[in-house]
C-alpha cells in the first residue's frame, strides 16, 4: 500500500508484481478498493494474478473512493487529473496507462496533456461522454435516467443500487445485489456515490480526442451498461490511429472474459515503446488585455504608467503561480499563458479581473483548450490564435471561453452563460463562446 499526495489529498495505490513494464490502471468509481483486488473471493484476483506474473500492474483509490481521502463535490476532471499525475509522480516508469468507466476519460486528459510520459493508452468500457446530448451525442443516459439513478444511489447504496447498470439482467438472480451493495459499502458512502456519479454523467472529453498522440486501443462489448457500444466505436473514431477490438456481448464488469482481457494487455504492453510523434500537446490558453491602456497612459503620464505595468506584472505572477500557470509572452499590455487544466485558468482570469480592478486596471480574458505547438519556449498553433481571438470579443471586466473550456469544466461549480455561435476573424468555423463567472 501506498500514499501519493495531490496537495492535501492522500490517494491509495498499490503495485502488483515486482518486475516486468508498469500498467497504471485507473478504474471506473464503483468498484476501487484497492485493499481487496487481490483477495481471494475478489473477482479481479485472476487478472491481478496473471498480469502480475509478467509485469508491474499500478492501481489507484480515486479521491473519494477506496482508501483514498474523502471529497466534498463531484471531482472536475482537472482535478481527476491532477489525481492521476500525482501517482504517476510517485511511480518510476513510463506506464501503459489503462482506463475504466469514467476513470479513462481521466487517462485521455493526461495524455493529450503529457504524451511525453505516457507508453500507449488501453480503454476498457469506457467512453468519451456518458449522458446524451441531441444530435450530437444520441447514446447514453437520458436526464430521467440520471435522476433516476441519483435517487437510487440515495435510498439503496450498499444494498445493490445501479445493479442493473452494472450487472444487466443478472441483477434479478438471487444474491447479486446483495453482493454488489458488498462491494459498494467497501467502498464510499452514499454521498461520496452520489458526488462521483454526478461527475460521471458531466464528463465529457470529445473535444480532447483529436489531440491523442499515443498509441491506443479500445476494448469493448455489445450490451455493456454504462457504455452503449456505439459510444466506444465514436471514442475510437475519435482518437487518431486507435485499434478497435469488440467482444462477445455480455455486462461491463467483464468478470466473465477476464483472461482475454489480461490477454489484450499484455499483448499491448509487449508492443514497441511509442513516443510522442511531435511536439503538440493539449494546453488551455489564457490571453489577458488592459482594457482603454492608451487613454491611461495619456491620463497618467509615462511614469505613473510606469508603475501601473509594474503592479499589474506583479499581480499576474502571483496568480500564476498560485494556479500553476506559466506566462509565455507578453502581448503588448497583457499576457499569453499556458495551463495544464482549464479549470485552474478560468479560476486564475475570475481572480485577476477584480485583484486588477481594485488597483486601476481593468483587464478582459479570454481562454480555450487545445493542441498546441511547442518550439523551445514558444507557443503556436489555432489553439493558441483561438484564445487570443476569444480575449479579443470581451468587454472590460469580462472572462470569456470557448466550449471545449466549458465542457473540461464540468464539476468545477464554474458557471458559463452561452453568447451564441461566434464569428472569429481568421477561424475557420463558427465557434460557441461562453461568459464565465464563478458561483
Amino acid at each position: 500500500m501506498h500514499y501519493a499526495r495531490n496537495g492535501d489529498v492522500r490517494l491509495a495505490y498499490r503495485i502488483f508484481g515486482d518486475s516486468g513494464p508498469l500498467i497504471v490502471w485507473v478504474p471506473g468509481w464503483v468498484v476501487s478498493n484497492v485493499d481487496t483486488y487481490d483477495e481471494a473471493d475478489s473477482p479481479y484476483a485472476p487478472l491481478i494474478e496473471r498480469v502480475s506474473q509478467a509485469a508491474r500492474l499500478a492501481i489507484m483509490d480515486r479521491r473519494g473512493a477506496g482508501l483514498s481521502d474523502p471529497i466534498t463535490h463531484p471531482p472536475s476532471l482537472d482535478e481527476r487529473m491532477d489525481d492521476l499525475r500525482a501517482v504517476m509522480d510517485s511511480v518510476s516508469g513510463r506506464p501503459v496507462l489503462v482506463g475504466s468507466g469514467e476513470g479513462g476519460a481521466d487517462c485521455i486528459l493526461f495524455a493529450a496533456s503529457y504524451p511525453d510520459r505516457v507508453h500507449s493508452l488501453m480503454f476498457w468500457g469506457t467512453a468519451a461522454r456518458f449522458s446524451q446530448e441531441l444530435p450530437d451525442f444520441p447514446w447514453g443516459f437520458t436526464p430521467e435516467q440520471i435522476a433516476a439513478q441519483l435517487e437510487d444511489i440515495d435510498h439503496n447504496w450498499g444494498h445493490g443500487a445501479l445493479a442493473e447498470v452494472y450487472h444487466g439482467a443478472n441483477a434479478d438472480l438471487p444474491g447479486v445485489r446483495e453482493l454488489f451493495g458488498k462491494l459498494q459499502r467497501s467502498v464510499a458512502s452514499p454521498t461520496l456515490a452520489r458526488y462521483w456519479w454526478q461527475a460521471l454523467v458531466q464528463t465529457d472529453v470529445r473535444h480532447v480526442l483529436g489531440s491523442i498522440r499515443t498509441p491506443t486501443v479500445v476494448l469493448a462489448r455489445p450490451g455493456d451498461g454504462l457504455v452503449p457500444i456505439e459510444s466506444a466505436q465514436a471514442l475510437a473514431a475519435g482518437i487518431p490511429g486507435a485499434r478497435y477490438l469488440e467482444f462477445p456481448q455480455g455486462e461491463h464488469h467483464g468478470f466473465d472474459i477476464l483472461d482475454k482481457l489480461a490477454a489484450e494487455t499484455l499483448k499491448f504492453v509487449g508492443d514497441e515503446p511509442g513516443g510522442p510523434s511531435d511536439e503538440r500537446v493539449l494546453k488551455t490558453i489564457l490571453f489577458t488585455d488592459i482594457v482603454g491602456s492608451t487613454e491611461q497612459l495619456g491620463a497618467g503620464g509615462d511614469s505613473h504608467w510606469r508603475h501601473q505595468l509594474d503592479t499589474h506584472d506583479k499581480v499576474i505572477d502571483s496568480a500564476l503561480a498560485r494556479f500553476g500557470g506559466v506566462r509565455a509572452n507578453h502581448t503588448g499590455d497583457g499576457i499569453f499563458a499556458i495551463f495544464d487544466g482549464p479549470t485552474r485558468a478560468a479560476r486564475c482570469a475570475l481572480e485577476l479581473v477584480p485583484a486588477l480592478a481594485t488597483r486601476g486596471i481593468r483587464i478582459r480574458a479570454g481562454l480555450h483548450t487545445g493542441e498546441c505547438e511547442r518550439r523551445g519556449d514558444q507557443w503556436s498553433g489555432l489553439a493558441v490564435h483561438t484564445g487570443a481571438r476569444i480575449g479579443a470579443m470581451a468587454d472590460a471586466g469580462e472572462v470569456l471561453a470557448s466550449r471545449t473550456v466549458r465542457d473540461l469544466s464540468a464539476g468545477s461549480g464554474l458557471l458559463f452563460e452561452s453568447l451564441g455561435l461566434q464569428r472569429l476573424k481568421g477561424l475557420p468555423d463558427d465557434l460557441e463562446v461562453f461568459r464565465v463567472s464563478s458561483r
